[in-house]
């Protein structure tokens, strides 16, 4: 992840107030957009996802998350609300995550969280993108974004292969796409074969049955606050809902005829960014960038996604789209460092000891050791022949 400096906390200490009056006057179109999905799925969604419950277990409370019940695609929503409109209401709800916890932490302490202020305000991990002044700012934002999903989707994504295949069988049907889905980042995977693992994970591994240590690596993953969690629900919460924005998303992309070649080259860039699918380092090209989404319009519809609203199982979709992060670029050393000697820095003890001990046993030392041995013995013979008083 990237490290504060004193220039970063400059120009987003100067760009605060700025930030201030963007929320301000973006907040109330987030709004008026906030109530117009919630006011549809109430008049629109089944009844399931309208009476949505917590339920007990002995672990915890939880919200009874799954994508049949809790996740809802409005096929209707294209008629009333614009795709760009969408996009800056998904953008705003991601940085309104980022901008909630510094808020209520200063709230809840009673102010003392200004202390903490400097280091969020030095470091763009933490920032709203709405704060960036211009393209240059904002790429060093996504720069950011991008270090701290470098960081965490490799552990991610291995925690999920790992949790799977600790308590399940993979079955030799599906042996090649549960490989292909673990792909590292720039080798091409088969979306249809990555997506043919879906409901091998959804059934022993639902959604409402997501670990703790699971959420948050998710949640870090996606580049979303977890800190404090405030109980597993509302991160996992925040991870449902942020997928169900951009299944809305791409409904409206997919089922319009030419909607995403008529995106331009930064609204593209920007679509495929939001689904982790376009890195800023990796420099992509705008025809790579739509081969990539193009492929994950094809990873969406092995379920028939444009007729039933249904996408792959939410694990397998975020391990897909992360995928394209899981690469231990950070790390600076080199492959054949791992043929050398792990031991090199113990053989100046072990020639030491070895050299100490040919110096006892054949050096001065020794010729010492037995001078001191004959005196010792002569004294004793001595002893023995003196008569007894």
């Amino acid at each position: 992840m990237s490290v504060g400096t004193p220039a970063t906390f400059i120009r987003n200490a100067s760009n605060l107030f700025r930030a201030v009056a963007t929320f301000s006057r973006e907040a109330p179109k987030a709004l008026a957009v906030y109530n117009l999905l919630k006011s549809r799925a109430y008049d629109n969604a089944p009844s399931e996802y309208v009476n949505q419950k917590e339920s007990w277990e002995l672990s915890y409370w939880k919200r009874h998350h799954n994508q049949k019940d809790n996740m809802w695609v409005d096929k209707g929503l294209k008629d009333v609300l614009s795709q760009k409109e969408l996009a800056a209401y998904i953008n705003f709800r991601y940085d309104f995550y980022k901008i909630s916890h510094p808020l209520t932490a200063t709230a809840s302490t009673g102010g003392w969280g200004l202390l903490a202020w400097p280091i969020w305000l030095a470091n763009d991990t933490w920032m709203p993108s709405f704060a960036m002044a211009n393209k240059e700012t904002l790429k060093e934002w996504r720069t950011a974004q991008d270090l701290y999903r470098y960081k965490y989707a490799p552990a991610m994504i291995t925690d999920f292969r790992w949790w799977y295949e600790h308590h399940q069988m993979v079955p030799q049907n599906k042996s090649a796409g549960w490989e292909e889905l673990f792909e590292k980042n720039d080798v091409r995977r088969d979306p249809a074969l990555c997506a043919s693992v879906s409901d091998m994970y959804s059934r022993p591994f639902p959604f409402f049955h997501i670990r703790r240590k699971q959420s948050r690596a998710i949640g870090r993953a996606m580049g979303l606050p977890t800190f404090p969690q405030f109980g597993k629900i509302c991160l996992q919460t925040r991870i449902r809902d942020y997928w169900e924005l951009l299944w809305n998303e791409d409904y409206m992309v997919i089922t319009t005829p030419g909607a995403l070649e008529a995106l331009g080259e930064e609204q593209l860039f920007d679509y495929a960014w939001r689904r982790f699918l376009a890195p800023v380092d990796k420099n992509l090209t705008k025809e790579q960038i739509l081969g990539r989404v193009k492929d994950y319009f094809a990873f969406l519809e092995t379920t028939k996604f444009s007729e039933t609203t249904q996408a792959p199982n939410i694990f397998v979709t975020i391990s897909y789209c992360l995928a394209y992060y899981n690469d231990p670029a950070y790390l600076t050393g080199d492959i054949s460092e791992l043929d050398g000697d792990d031991y090199a820095h113990l053989q100046g003890w072990g020639r030491d000891a070895f050299l100490r001990r040919l110096e006892f046993e054949n050096g001065p030392l020794r010729d010492q050791v037995e001078a001191a041995g004959f005196k010792a013995l002569e004294e004793r013979k001595k002893k023995l022949e003196a008569p007894i008083a």
